[in-house]
């Protein structure tokens, strides 16, 4: 079933008034494709296919290009001058209110101020804010042995990152450094087998198991993608390939979970402490000068 993704986790009803506006700018789409003897793929539309040993919620949100970018700027612009306007009329009325009161005795109440907005106050969310897409943990194209589970979604073409897991025992942002990835019309792009440490070490004697993220092994974070062939008969071959994943620094706890980073991933990035080294850079310039 498709459904408006502009919500996310309870955190987010922080600001859900403003991303109820800006959804509503934009038919914002997606859905899971499901576990079905036939399927059939629209080629006006993107594919995320995503395994994991276990039940998952990983979400993504899409990266606005240029003109989407310019679009969202307009839009929010277009509801601040709206609020402006409000407020205009209200404190206007609130003036006057305290005009008649002003020879009132102390004692008699007032009514406060009206805040003005502000470009540093208005509420409106990030385009990836209102462009997000939550995966599973329902709605599995694929199980297998013990919890097995490929999630296969539909979005809308474009550049996407991805956030972290939003719930459950992996609950993370990876908000110290993650991935972005390219999803093509037509096309099934692969994620591999996205991994959470502390779901994978629970299984240990329990005087092993780590307390929390902060216990665990050097090098390991709570997220990691490994790399994982998807086939399956329901879909061509030829239409499925790999992520090319670029690494991306840093972006905002929007909702409010756990922090923490993906795991260094061979030829994409690693770490120096808290620095992420871009080796997709690197790799490119080595294969420019062959």
């Amino acid at each position: 079933m498709k459904a408006h993704h502009w919500f996310v986790v309870a955190a987010s009803l922080l600001c859900l008034g403003a991303t109820a506006q800006a959804a509503e700018k934009e038919k914002w789409e997606t859905r899971s494709v499901a576990d079905k003897p036939q399927i059939v793929l629209d080629p006006a539309k993107a594919y995320v296919v995503v395994q994991s040993d276990y039940m998952i919620t990983p979400m993504l949100m899409r990266v606005a290009n240029a003109d989407e970018a310019a679009k969202h700027a307009a839009d929010r612009a277009e509801e601040f001058a709206k609020e402006r306007a409000k407020w205009v009329k209200r404190h206007a009325e609130w003036e006057r209110t305290m005009a008649t009161l002003a020879k009132q005795p102390a004692s008699v109440s007032r009514p406060k101020e009206p805040q003005e907005p502000t470009e540093s106050n208005f509420p409106w969310p990030r385009y990836e804010q209102v462009h997000s897409v939550i995966i599973g943990p329902q709605n599995r194209f694929a199980k297998g042995e013990g919890g097995a589970s490929t999630y296969l979604q539909e979005v809308k073409s474009g550049e996407y990152l991805f956030y972290g897991n939003t719930m459950g025992i992996g609950g993370m942002c990876a908000c110290l450094g993650t991935v972005a990835f390219r999803a093509e019309a037509g096309k099934v792009t692969s994620l591999g087998k996205l991994k959470l440490a502390l779901a994978d070490l629970s299984k240990l004697p329990k005087e092993q198991r780590p307390k929390n993220s902060l216990a665990l092994p050097d090098g390991v974070t709570t997220m990691a993608f490994e790399p994982a062939p998807f086939a399956d008969p329901r879909v061509a071959a030829d239409l499925v390939s790999p992520a090319q994943f670029r690494p991306v620094d840093r972006m905002p706890n929007w909702f409010g979970l756990e922090v923490d980073r993906l795991t260094a991933i061979d030829g994409v990035m690693r770490y120096e402490y808290d620095k992420l080294i871009d080796l997709s850079a690197s790799a490119a310039g080595v294969a420019a000068s062959r």
